[in-house]
């Protein structure tokens, strides 16, 4: 969408479809919207003018639409023709003329030279094939999934706003898989505005919107998954030959740069404050060729980039630094001006929409694209600020003359065609100032010194064909190494890969061989500077930091000595002097093991679906986090799974949400907290197996560089809350991953489950009457969801009567929900057959892999059946965040099968309840309705059909 009117392929289209129509003569206004509706092609009567009136396709009169240059086949009688004046220039031509004398008049060139092309190695086109084939399948995965995703969010407010952009955060109700940078439409009321996806942290995502719009409260947000996809796809098919301001030497050098030779001498560096091996570091990378930047967790690898650039650019060099995420990208931009204030105001520009609100509006001078942008081109923002309003005010002028297009008397109609043509001359105006201030972002650019930007913005519009003299990739292990390549193409060949390989790789979603080697593997992967690394063997142009500035002694030990055996890191002085900014009892000591073995908690999948949460875990969390004698400043509970995460998110208290955060490792990659507590989530109880991340653990694996960024967030206290008996104690292999519990367990303080409700009462266990405590809770509930194994459900049959008198309330959807496992044929237990004939709603599912119930507030989970004569351990929270998380992770949707708050149908045939099945036949989660029996007699009637056909021709 172009902001105003329609999208630009949708215009495309509308042009196509109207020069098809009129291609035989003129035609009604009417006929001609209902020809491009059957087209396909939504709009009106206005998008129409403008679209005819800019691009030159055809003249309205009276009620007609007249294509240019059309003349009326001669008749035996000839009318005189009307009398017409001749037409004003096209409106696109009049505003690009007023439009490029104003650009002119302060400097910016409208009209820019093509740059020219860089080296094209040999191997280049086929380098450049297969990696586009890899984001290909890339992108058929992801658009098979889905390639629009519709997430309700809510909550918003104002974060900060700058001179052409708004940030907002809301908070999604589903799981986001979008990436940052993504464009994507908020919908508001049925309205899209375009909005940016600035940052996603756990299910709370930041937003870019126009500076007009009003907060909401409530709206959806839609994501294109495969729009960044489709950007690179496509920029390196334009490539593939190479292409202007894009050096494919450059490019290509990254896959084989792991095996050059350091450089006989290095510059001398008067570096203050780096340590001997960030000052080689920054020796090294001023060198021209590839440099390796390996900077484990806390090393300081950023303060060696600020220290980096500074050099850099008192050398002369003008420096593109990229990062994936706005975070990470807001990190290095900071580093630079401690290092060099004085190139804000010009000299650094951060491209997109930052998600450290601290670089909008510096009073200490601008480095935001947009605020530098709007100075330079100040006379064009304005005209673009009035444009628009007077845009928004004609279109406002023409909607109620649209809605009674049919019964407008002759002086309508003319103000209706003058407010159309005021319009058509205002769109095209609106357009070209755009163009124009589009130029502006690219004229600040070519004047930086530094141009600071995500990774991905250098195949959009605003980077494309600039070249810089020097290419640093900040956080390279989560790039791909086909959007590696791009970027280092707009360099000389003077690149610094720097991150950290035994860190998080790239989210990849397709599983292909190309995929896999262009997408899955990094930079790091693809040149095989790991491998290098593995064999004790490393390469000449890696620089190593070794030295760690984060975390406390005991946690630097276990991650060193499972993660970083090949460079052992070393805790700096300063770190054991340093005071410690949080105490809990519960974060007693360095390492703390919370040891869930013996209770037995249940993994279960979000909405029977998708990503695996572990309620007992997240009730024993939330007693810690309710300890009121804790003095905890700065806190980050994580997990590896999006479901646990939002669970976790929800005990946050709202007192604490600066300095308190919860989300998923990956999301978490590059923060750091004082005190970390870590939730592994899988027990080996329901979902099964473990997941990959607990089975796979050699070294560079992703089970193990997903436990080392959750275990070296912490800077003082790390608490691991996990099954130790399924993770640590059964595993046979000793891995990277078995290394880590094993240090842990011989550094750390193990305590049992049962020490996290001591805490606070928030969480506690409950004994003896569980059925009479069930129905205290009943009493007076508005909404009640039980999730019921199998099992004999004696103590179902004591809750019917307050669960009868909560499902008779007067609402639109059904307040009781009690699913319940049938046996395998679908019978439901006598319990839960007689809860039913009561008027309560109760619902067969298989699998059922929670035990639970969510009553109002209050959550109640059991190891066993919650209702069965052998409950187990059962837990009981009181939370109400917790609760409405619970419910959302654990409702049903409807769709195939009715979902929760709903009614089931019964079997046709048999009048037993249908059942709502989650797991297909090769026990992956897939949703099915129907009756057990019936459906498995059908098949043998249609399995024995042909025996029996072949029996009868014998006879």
């Amino acid at each position: 969408m172009t902001g105003v009117g329609v999208g630009v392929g949708a215009e495309r289209k509308l042009i196509k479809v109207v020069q098809e129509a009129l291609s035989q003569g003129p035609m009604s206004q009417e006929t001609l919207l209902a020809t491009l509706r059957q087209a396909g092609v939504r709009t009106d009567s206005s998008d129409l003018y403008i679209a005819c009136a800019t691009h030159g396709l055809a003249d309205l009169q009276g009620d007609s639409w007249v294509p240019r240059g059309w003349a009326a086949p001669m008749a035996d009688t000839v009318a005189a023709p009307p009398v017409r004046r001749p037409p004003d220039p096209p409106a696109a031509r009049r505003a690009a003329i007023e439009v490029r004398q104003l650009a002119s008049s302060i400097g910016i060139p409208m009209d820019e030279s093509t740059p020219p092309a860089g080296p094209v190695p040999a191997a280049w086109p086929r380098i450049a094939e297969q990696a586009a084939r890899a984001l290909h399948d890339e992108l058929r995965a992801v658009t098979d999934r889905r390639t629009l995703q519709d997430v309700q969010v809510s909550g918003g407010f104002v974060v900060a706003e700058t001179t052409s952009r708004k940030l907002m955060r809301f908070e999604a109700e589903g799981d986001l898989g979008v990436s940052e940078g993504a464009q994507a439409t908020l919908v508001v009321d049925g309205v899209p505005i375009d909005v940016e996806v600035v940052s996603v942290f756990g299910n709370v995502v930041t937003l870019s919107v126009p500076p007009g719009a009003t907060v909401p409260a409530e709206a959806t947000l839609r994501c294109d998954l495969s729009w960044l996809l489709s950007a690179q796809s496509r920029r390196l098919r334009e490539l593939v030959n190479g292409g202007p301001g894009f050096n494919a030497e450059a490019a290509a050098a990254l896959l084989t740069a792991g095996r050059e030779a350091a450089p006989q001498e290095l510059p001398t560096v008067a570096a203050d404050g780096l340590n001997h091996g960030q000052r080689y570091a920054v020796q090294l990378a001023l060198t021209p060729g590839v440099t390796w930047l390996w900077g484990p967790p806390g090393t300081g690898k950023t303060t060696t980039i600020g220290a980096l650039v500074a050099q850099l650019c008192v050398s002369g060099l003008r420096v593109l630094l990229t990062a994936p995420t706005n975070a990470a990208v807001d990190v290095a931009v900071r580093a630079v001006l401690k290092e060099i204030p004085e190139l804000a105001g010009g000299g650094l520009v951060r491209l997109g929409q930052p998600s450290d609100t601290s670089l909008i509006g510096r009073s200490e001078g601008h480095v935001l694209i947009d605020e530098i942008a709007a100075k330079r081109g100040e006379a064009l923002a304005q005209l673009r600020v009035r444009e628009g309003q007077r845009n928004r005010s004609l279109r406002e002028r023409l909607k109620p003359l649209e809605r009674r297009h049919a019964s407008l008397t002759d002086e309508e109609q003319g103000l209706r065609l003058t407010l159309e043509r005021d319009l058509a001359e205002s769109t095209a105006l609106v357009r070209e100032l755009d163009e124009s201030l589009h130029h502006v972002r690219r004229q600040v650019c070519r004047e930086a010194e530094v141009v600071a930007a995500t990774s991905h913005q250098v195949v959009l519009r605003t980077l494309r064909e600039l070249a810089f003299d020097v290419v640093i990739l900040d956080e390279a292990s989560m790039t791909t190494t086909a959007l590696a390549m791009l970027v280092a193409g707009a360099g000389s060949g003077h690149t610094v890969v720097a991150g950290d390989f035994r860190q998080l790789p790239p989210v990849v979603v397709a599983d292909t061989p190309s995929a896999g080697e262009w997408l899955l593997r990094s930079p790091f992967e693809k040149a095989a500077v790991d491998v290098a690394v593995g064999s004790g063997l490393l390469p000449g142009r890696l620089a190593a930091l070794t030295e760690q500035y984060r975390m406390r002694r005991d946690i630097n030990h276990v991650v060193s000595e499972a993660f970083y055996p090949e460079s052992p890191l070393v805790t700096a002085q300063t770190v054991s002097t340093r005071p410690r900014g949080s105490k809990a009892d519960w974060a007693e000591g360095e390492l703390v093991l919370l040891d869930t073995s013996r209770i037995g908690a249940r993994t279960a999948r979000k909405q029977g679906m998708s990503s695996r949460y572990n309620l007992m875990h997240a009730q024993l969390v939330a007693g810690l986090l309710a300890d009121a004698n804790a003095v905890v400043s700065s806190l980050g509970v994580i997990s590896p799974f999006a479901a646990q995460a939002r669970l976790l998110e929800s005990l946050l208290p709202e007192t604490e949400l600066e300095n308190w955060a919860a989300s998923t490792v990956h999301r978490f990659q590059g923060g750091e907290r004082d005190i970390v507590v870590y939730d592994t989530v899988d027990s080996g109880n329901g979902v099964r197996p473990l997941h990959r991340w607990f089975t796979e653990g050699e070294p560079g694996g992703d089970g193990a560089r997903l436990l080392n960024v959750a275990a070296s967030r912490a800077r003082d206290h790390l608490v691991v809350v996990a099954a130790l008996d399924q993770l640590h104690g059964r595993r046979t292999t000793r891995d990277a991953v078995w290394q880590f519990f094993a240090k842990l367990i011989e550094r750390g303080r193990i305590v049992a489950w049962e020490e996290a409700l001591n805490h606070a009462p928030v969480t506690q266990r409950v004994t003896g009457d569980i059925g009479g405590l069930l129905r205290d809770d009943l009493v007076g509930a508005r909404s009640v969801e039980i999730w019921l194994p199998r099992a004999p459900l004696v103590g179902l049959r004591s809750l019917i009567p307050s669960l009868k008198l909560i499902a008779e309330q007067d609402v639109e959807i059904e307040p009781v929900t009690v699913w319940v496992e049938p046996d395998p044929d679908g019978y439901l237990s006598a319990e839960a057959m007689e809860t039913k004939r009561g008027g309560v709603n109760v619902r067969p599912c298989v699998p059922i892999l929670e035990s639970s119930a969510v009553i109002d507030e209050v959550v109640w989970t059991s190891t066993g059946s919650l209702l069965g004569p052998d409950p187990g351990v059962v837990l009981r929270t009181e939370h109400p965040a917790f609760a409405d998380a619970v419910r959302r992770a654990q409702r049903r949707r409807p769709g195939i099968a009715p979902g929760s708050g709903q009614l089931g149908d019964d079997c046709g045939r048999c009048s037993r309840t249908l059942v709502r099945f989650e797991v297909g036949r090769r026990g992956l989660p897939t949703v099915g309705y129907g009756c057990p029996l019936c459906d498995s007699a059908k098949k043998r009637q249609s399995r024995d059909a042909p025996e029996r056909q072949a029996t009868r021709g014998r006879s």
